[in-house]
């Protein structure tokens, strides 16, 4: 089985999605925009939008389209898109539900290459038809369409407003998708407010046509944004999202974190997915941040359009004890790392500060160096080599102005022509707002909580790492005949789940180790091959048991031929007696195994298939649920990254002198995946991982 065997439905499905002659530059840079449903009354969308699109600034020409009025806003206006004389990029348009079929196929006579559907009554309130209408003529024309269900799109370095969001917008680096209109016009709004610039805005709606991968691989060749930002509550396609090429800093806000709607799953492997873990996966194999919030969102944007950092040594600059302690303690709780070099600091920032300041980091200039203290401790910090990123704290004080704080940072900032990142958080009143608000006018991070300051410097990091990872181009090796052998047979018994020794067979084909075992169809046989399998466990093997322990299924720790004889002979007469009936095809001897117990399988999701997952197991998976997943086909880099996901990671770390073979861990992971497109889950729990390997102590395979 080739890698793109193992994408089909998916990868190679979803390359066909878009047609390659589509080109999202006629939505974002058109020459000309037509409103199709202008209307000179305020109170309609298309005069809302018809209005920002002139009062922003727009130089291109503007038709608006109108049945029956000749000008509107004091603009000519035309009876139809093809009475338009010259030639129209962009459409929005803005008309009920039932005349945007026909006006589209206007469009597409036109001659358009892009089109805003604002229009609802789609998909959304189950009219899929219309919408699946609307995407074969986008197709058909080679028409890039956004929506429907949309409140339009903002491009501020075309001065383009084609929206019914507000009217202005900050001029900045960050690009901003949002699936839900109203969020979108709420968050543009509030932008605004606290002074977060902004190249652009996109709203998805429905998307019919065009989805995230699109948008965000446009912005990737943008030199007018530095960051993108996804608002996102669910795709149309994981699979197809699973190919974005990711070559900017991207944020996620993915919401829909509960597990409501899940479906039940037969084994710990799919009860353990849920739809979120595995959005989770995806956007960590893509490098993709993934915030908790709005205002974690946008203050992670903003930082990531900070000079990459050249090093792990901070400098914390404060006028107060007490706050540069709380970010001392925010800083090691994210893993920041504090300049540590008392002798060093002490010679260059001692002149900074009154003889009671202190230069220990956080360099604390005091509350009586005011604006000069900040300035020469921040022009030493960002001078010195040493320094590789720089936390600038203010309490607010009578005596201290915060503007001229701003004013300094901003100063020195610019003049070591932002050599190193910088992030500010101001504690205070209203004089604090303001200059929080100043400095993210011009490009400095800056927040009223040390909390947003520290974590959005941490987000530069992360994607720092991403950019550091080696690419890897996985491969799946082909699942051996042997064990599609196995696979069939069980199909053709009627049955959709394997048995223990037949899953524990073809794990082994597929590469995955197990302890030493035998399947013994009667106490001869069992006795003639247990050498070398003591202490071993025994388990009855019959498709009509599920829970073995249960019937007495189950026997542990068997030292001895004498021993396995009697418990064998006992536990045929305990399972006759508890499960009458029940088929007896034999017993599983099992060498037993000590070392850390792990538990590690494959899923199925409806939106991103075939998904390997990995955790700390035993008794207490499910109620601690310390997992973690990765989408098929991942390499060996990814699933080690995938082994360090999970909360007890230390554990395998070689916690307390227990020893782990993380590279045989990694190698089954990837093994795992050889069966992603014959068995729906798979279900090692637990796979016992020691100095000498890991192994499949126990394992179920629904086919």
């Amino acid at each position: 089985m080739k890698e793109a065997s193992v994408t089909t439905g998916g990868r190679d499905s979803a390359a066909s999605h878009q047609s390659p002659g589509k080109d999202l530059k006629c939505i974002f840079l058109p020459e000309s925009v037509a409103i199709i449903g202008a209307s000179a009354s305020p109170e309609k969308i298309g005069h809302q939008i018809l209005k920002n699109t002139i009062e922003l600034g727009y130089t291109g020409q503007i038709y608006p389209i109108h049945p029956t009025l000749s000008s509107v806003c004091g603009l000519k206006a035309y009876p139809s898109i093809l009475d338009v004389p010259g030639r129209v990029d962009l459409v929005v348009i803005a008309v009920p539900a039932q005349h945007v079929i026909p006006i589209f196929e206007q469009c597409a006579q036109k001659g358009v290459k892009g089109a805003a559907v604002i229009t609802s009554g789609f998909a959304e309130v189950g009219n899929v038809t219309d919408e699946h209408r609307l995407k074969e003529i986008a197709d058909r024309h080679n028409i890039s369409l956004l929506g429907p269900n949309i409140f339009g799109v903002v491009y501020a370095p075309s001065k383009l407003n084609a929206s019914f969001g507000p009217k202005d917008i900050l001029p900045g680096r960050i690009a901003f998708i949002t699936q839900s209109g109203a969020l979108g016009i709420a968050m543009m709004g509030q932008t605004e407010m606290e002074k977060i610039g902004l190249a652009a805005v996109v709203s998805l709606g429905n998307k019919a046509d065009i989805e995230e991968k699109e948008v965000i691989e446009y912005f990737n060749d943008d030199p007018n944004v530095d960051t993108i930002l996804v608002y996102l509550e669910g795709l149309k396609s994981g699979r197809k999202f699973m190919t974005t090429e990711i070559r900017k800093p991207v944020v996620i806000l993915k919401v829909g974190r509960s597990k409501r709607g899940s479906k039940a799953a037969a084994s710990h492997t799919g009860s353990l997915a849920g739809s979120d873990k595995i959005y989770d996966a995806a956007f960590k194999q893509l490098g993709i941040l993934r915030a908790d919030s709005f205002t974690e969102a946008f203050g992670w944007s903003r930082a990531l359009s900070l000079p990459k950092p050249k090093g792990e040594e901070l400098v914390i600059i404060t006028n107060g004890g007490g706050i540069g302690v709380r970010t001392t303690d925010e800083c090691e709780t994210v893993g920041l790392k504090l300049l540590d070099d008392p002798s060093w600091l002490e010679a260059k920032y001692r002149k900074t500060m009154p003889d009671f300041g202190s230069t220990r980091n956080p360099i604390d200039i005091t509350g009586q160096t005011g604006a000069y203290g900040y300035q020469e401790a921040t022009k030493i910090s960002l001078a010195e080599d040493k320094v590789h990123g720089v936390i600038v704290l203010y309490c607010e004080t009578v005596v201290t102005d915060p503007m001229d704080i701003a004013n300094v940072v901003k100063t020195e900032y610019e003049s070591s022509k932002r050599s190193k990142p910088v992030v500010v958080a101001m504690v205070g009143g209203t004089r604090s707002r303001d200059a929080i608000a100043f400095l993210n006018e011009h490009h400095i991070p800056a927040f009223s909580s040390v909390t947003e300051a520290v974590s959005s410097l941490k987000a530069l990091y992360h994607w720092q790492s991403f950019g550091e990872r080696t690419r890897e181009e996985p491969s799946i090796a082909p699942v051996p005949a042997e064990a599609l052998e196995i696979i069939e047979q069980v199909k053709s018994k009627g049955r959709n789940f394997v048995l223990e020794h037949e899953a524990r067979r073809i794990l082994e084909l597929c590469g995955v180790a197990s302890p030493r075992w035998h399947f013994a169809k009667n106490v001869h046989d069992a006795i003639t091959h247990a050498d070398g399998l003591y202490p071993l466990a025994m388990k009855i093997a019959s498709p009509d048991i599920i829970h073995k322990t249960e019937v007495g299924g189950v026997a542990l720790h068997i030292q001895d031929k004498t021993e396995l004889t009697f418990k064998f002979n006992h536990m045929l007469k305990t399972v006759a007696s508890k499960a009458p009936g029940a088929r007896i095809e034999g017993i599983n001897l099992v060498k037993m195994v000590t070392g850390i117990e792990c538990i590690a399988g494959l899923s199925q999701d409806p939106q991103f298939g075939p998904a390997v997952m990995f955790g700390l197991g035993g008794v207490f998976v499910e109620m601690l649920k310390d997992v973690s997943f990765r989408i098929v086909p991942f390499g060996e880099q990814e699933a080690g990254r995938l082994l360090a996901d999970i909360k007890g990671q230390e554990i395998l770390n070689g916690f307390r002198g227990i020893e782990a073979d993380k590279a045989s861990l990694v190698k089954t992971l990837c093994a795992i995946q050889a069966l992603a497109l014959h068995v729906k889950e798979i279900d090692i729990n637990p796979l016992i991982v020691n100095k000498d390997g890991s192994f499949a102590a126990d394992a179920r395979i629904i086919i």
